[in-house]
């Protein structure tokens, strides 16, 4: 059975004459002369003629009339309600922005516009006479689309869109530092309405012989499956997400999240260094931070792991991902990281975690876009022992300034470790007490917190069983895929060990190919990772030591650049800067990973490329991953006879 989006590439490759086909066989233009002038056509008799026996076709003259009249309703009627369909379409849209921007009122009004068309294109095709000819082959399988297509339409607007409008997503958004709980139980009931409504109308549409169709219908038709396609995968994960979001947010007993900011001016597998930890705690919705921390309130440097740690991580990136917060975060599995980060946590202060989230300063500034800058408070508090007011200024953070200050310009103006320690948390405060009161837009929020999932920068491990299902490897859970299925991942991870503040400076670019689309008999993979240290000398000088670290010379980046190939895939090459070199790929994963130790001077860049062999079969649309850095990752895709993807 052909796939929708097989049927669809296919109908666009129809010619016009189908349409014209279609006309011919319903359409008798009785009493009408041809635009040409000449007598009317009488294509029905005319196509009969060539096909029926002589000896009955007195006998179905009567049936020829009565079927060119028929087939001239029933054409009218199908015109009439493609344009109410075609009409209806950006309405759906229209009310969905409005929805969106918490504009109920003209929601509302563009719903009664598109009901007004949706039950129109219904009433068109609802008809006995309509329904009576969908035997006849060519035509039937078209007027059965437009049918289903209208009804279908129509079941959507009423039991979908119309509810919608009275939703507001100012429900998720904080007030006064709380998240009003009988708005999510309101928003529970419609999404679950719309949910069930878009599955009804999926398998509706399944039942559309869609090769059968002539571009006029599947035009309008593909406009409709469309829009279902889309609702439907994200409607069913949000039902599940709103019938477990108020018990996440303290509905039954009040809930504790670690919140752990990754400083990438340091960098590690999912971010870097986590040195800043905030816990949050959440009453009924009421939202309020419980304490901070930094790494220095940690027993670092430990003889043993703070926990039980994956033998295949240990044997990648040693064991000092246990033995030391600031190395919790070099494997690119967040559920692993947030299981060290979680005993750390236990071990020094106790409070039971209901979740381990990750941020860090680039997604704070696509935050600080929505609420607008966030005045840090001159406070005195108290961080790894270090009680003191230290801003020397005052300090407001924007979407502009906020990665340069958190991530280069603290370290000039606060030379003290425990300076920066307090500065990080008053920050975090600050942008905290931003997006809580509310002063964000739904859809400027939300987007803002999409782009930061999207690049790995927002990350989210719960310790409920449900929730961590509702994940699943998703990018939100931090987790790469296990299987090759709906994606075949490769990553490459940026690893500090300088012990510096340099990666500001670092520029990482990706390329990588793949010709699973092209060879699946024998696909293979090639990921290259190029690094750039983009710092001069001169700049290198005039930097602090706790910027530039004590264990290599002033302005040198010294990097573990870790290369994952797909799931099952074996590594057949590795080279540096283009030449070959012997290095020995581990699992982790289940997959086959090569870590590889480059140094960088000022200016200086080297590359990793790595070169794997897969198992013949079908594999999912190839993507890339990798470290968020601070720059932007410039990533190309080669993957010639695959899909073109966004």
């Amino acid at each position: 059975m052909t796939t929708r989006a097989e049927r669809r590439a296919e109908r666009e490759r129809q010619h016009e004459s189908d349409f014209e086909q279609f006309e011919s066989v319903f359409v008798a233009r009785a009493g009408d002369d041809g635009d040409d002038g000449r007598p009317p056509r009488r294509p029905l008799l005319r196509s009969f003629r060539f096909w029926i026996p002589i000896s009955i076709l007195l006998i179905l003259i009567a049936v020829i009339v009565v079927g060119g009249l028929v087939g001239k309703h029933v054409f009218d009627r199908a015109m009439a309600a493609k344009g109410s369909l075609e009409k209806a379409m950006p309405l759906a849209s229209q009310v969905s922005d409005a929805i969106l921007t918490g504009d109920n009122a003209k929601a509302k009004e563009l719903a009664g516009e598109l009901t007004e068309l949706s039950a129109d294109a219904r009433a068109q095709t609802d008809d006995g006479v309509w329904k009576s000819i969908e035997w006849i082959p060519f035509a039937g399988p078209n007027l059965y689309a437009v049918r289903t297509a209208a009804a279908v339409t129509d079941d959507l607007v009423n039991d979908a869109v119309v509810p919608a409008t009275d939703l507001s997503l100012a429900a998720l958004k904080p007030k006064d530092g709380a998240i009003d709980l009988a708005g999510i139980d309101t928003m529970q009931g419609v999404i679950a309405q719309a949910s069930k409504a878009v599955t009804a109308a999926s398998k509706a549409l399944d039942t559309i012989d869609s090769d059968a169709l002539i571009p006029q219908v599947s035009g309008a038709l593909g406009k409709l499956t469309g829009t279902v396609d889309e609702l439907e995968p994200m409607l069913r994960p949000a039902t599940e997400i709103l019938d477990v979001l108020p018990n996440a947010l303290g509905a039954e007993s009040p809930k504790h999240y670690l919140l752990m900011f990754q400083n990438n001016a340091e960098s590690r597998g999912t971010g870097g260094n986590p040195a800043a930890l905030v816990r949050i705690d959440v009453d009924k919705g009421k939202i309020t931070i419980g304490q901070q921390a930094s790494s220095g309130d940690f027993k670092n440097n430990r003889p043993q792991p703070i926990t039980k740690l994956n033998s295949e991580t240990t044997a990648l990136y040693g064991d000092k991902i246990g033995r030391y917060i600031m190395d919790a975060t070099l494997t690119p599995d967040f559920p692993e990281t947030a299981g060290i980060v979680r005993a750390w946590w236990a071990e020094r202060f106790g409070t039971p975690i209901d979740g381990v989230m990750s941020f860090d300063p680039v997604a704070l500034s696509y935050l600080l876009k929505a609420t607008g800058p966030a005045e840090v408070p001159d406070e005195t508090i108290e961080i790894a022992g270090y009680r003191a007011k230290v801003l020397k200024e005052p300090l407001t953070l924007t979407s502009d300034n906020a990665v340069a200050f958190l991530l280069s310009d603290v370290y000039a103006q606060y030379p003290v470790l425990e300076q920066q320690d307090i500065v990080f948390a008053l920050s975090t405060r600050a942008v905290f007490d931003a997006v809580t009161s509310g002063r964000a837009e739904p859809k400027a929020l939300l987007e803002s917190l999409t782009k930061a999932v999207d690049e790995g920068r927002l990350m989210y491990q719960p310790s409920d069983e449900e929730q961590t299902k509702l994940l699943d490897e998703s990018r939100l859970s931090g987790r790469m895929p296990t299987t090759n299925t709906d994606a075949t991942v490769v990553g490459a991870y940026v690893n500090d060990f300088t012990a510096s503040k340099l990666d500001y400076y670092l520029q990482l670019d990706l390329t990588a190919a793949s010709t699973q689309c092209s060879a699946p008999d024998k696909p293979t993979f090639e990921v290259s990772a190029t690094i750039t240290n983009t710092l001069d000398a001169q700049k290198a000088a005039s930097l602090s030591g706790y910027v530039v670290g004590r264990y290599f010379k002033r302005g040198i980046i010294a990097t573990n650049l870790v290369v994952y190939g797909p799931v099952g895939a074996t590594v057949t090459k590795v080279l540096v800067d283009g030449k070959e070199v012997k290095s020995t790929a581990k699992p982790h994963l289940g997959r086959s990973a090569v870590m590889v130790p480059l140094q960088n001077t000022p200016g200086q860049k080297h590359s990793l490329t790595v070169q794997y062999e897969g198992e013949p079969g079908e594999y999912g649309r190839f993507d890339v991953r990798h470290t968020p850095m601070v720059r932007n990752v410039p990533v190309s895709i080669d993957a010639p006879g695959c899909a073109p993807t966004d």
